[in-house]
């Protein structure tokens, strides 16, 4: 049914869901440096910051980089450093932020549900959701090689404080502005219908290219091609989530911003003057402009590589079609999370619910 469902949708509707899957995987992480050897900060050709947070870097074919930024903005001897993280990314990379974190008086850091302790004492047993989660981690780091953001940063660190709204809240900020999966869909596909946003929601070629690359990636285990086919998409974020947050804003980037922020008030009204705000980098363009606001000037900036995409030596690959049929229990989680999210779409008005003998 769920096949019947998609070959329905329109060509912007498919481009919506596939941005909203990977998204899915990179923000927000949620409960259900100085060192690092290739992935340090290295020196960039343009200037993070002023709302360029993260950045596809192509210059060298061979070698091409999916990029993230470490800012800094400065209100008398207060500092405050924007840390932007993708989700999913090479073990280096996590290990860079690590020593990078380990600087600062406090980090502030970004994990809808609670503290990262909570979700670590929640059994399998107790949440099925947990379950599908670890093997939908699995997965990616067997065809991609990655590791994810609660598995390469290490949260039981004494400087480290939650800094995001927990289920209770989300689900009362969703509900008091009228918000779902479903009307965040309705926004990505306005921006495609308009010519805005992302290229793969705009560009015919650049959408049949990236669908070329992620099926050619996907069916030969060449993970150099699926992470360039997603990187230039990825690197396109912020201006993605601008156009979804619109002028009225959205639960999960403004109203979660402004938590972070009244917490940040706190800490450095405790005295803190050395402050690290890690969050996904989709949410400082947002965070950037309140900075600003409140009287800090932006200093300096490093970009930090997230994804380091080079061929991979033949033989290396691993088909993903296969890993996800040889697996029963990954293939009915990944089924239900399918059925799920269009069961919301359906809810919502998005798409007409399948009749049956479709």
């Amino acid at each position: 049914m769920a096949m019947l469902a998609l070959s329905k949708m329109s060509c912007h509707l498919f481009r919506c869901l596939l941005l909203g899957a990977v998204a899915w995987c990179l923000q927000p992480t949620s409960v259900p440096a100085e060192e690092g050897g290739a992935n340090t900060a290295v020196t960039p050709s343009v200037q993070p910051g002023n709302g360029e947070f993260i950045r596809y870097d192509d210059s060298d074919p061979e070698n091409s980089k999916l990029q993230t930024s470490v800012v800094r903005y400065v209100r008398g001897d207060q500092i405050v450093d924007l840390v932007g993280a993708v989700h999913l990314a090479d073990p280096g990379y996590f290990d860079s932020l690590n020593a990078q974190l380990a600087q600062y008086d406090v980090v502030l850091y970004e994990m809808v549900g609670g503290e990262f302790a909570t979700r670590d004492e929640r059994s399998a047993e107790v949440d099925p959701e947990i379950a599908q989660v670890q093997m939908v981690h699995g997965l990616i780091h067997r065809v991609l090689g990655m590791e994810y953001q609660t598995e390469g940063i290490d949260y039981d660190q004494p400087n480290f404080i939650h800094a995001d709204v927990n289920w209770e809240q989300y689900g009362a900020l969703m509900t008091a502005r009228d918000q779902s999966l479903a009307t965040l869909f309705q926004r990505a596909l306005a921006m495609a219908q308009s010519g805005e946003g992302p290229a793969i929601l705009r560009d015919e070629a650049v959408a049949d290219q990236t669908m070329k690359g992620l099926m050619a990636g996907l069916t030969t285990g060449n993970t150099a091609k699926l992470k360039r086919a997603l990187a230039p998409f990825l690197g396109e974020a912020e201006s993605f989530i601008t156009g979804i947050e619109g002028e009225d804003g959205t639960v999960i980037v403004t109203e979660r911003n402004k938590v972070v922020m009244g917490i940040l008030d706190r800490e450095m009204k405790r005295g803190h003057r050395n402050i690290a705000i890690f969050y996904g980098a989709g949410h400082f363009v947002d965070l950037e402009k309140r900075l600003l606001a409140s009287g800090f000037q932006q200093q300096t900036g490093v970009w930090l590589t997230a994804w380091d995409i080079s061929e991979a030596a033949p033989g290396q690959g691993v088909n993903l079609w296969q890993e996800i049929f040889s697996d029963p229990e990954l293939m009915q989680g990944i089924m239900s999370s399918v059925q799920e999210m269009l069961r919301g779409l359906q809810e919502g008005g998005v798409l007409e619910p399948a009749t049956p003998g479709q």
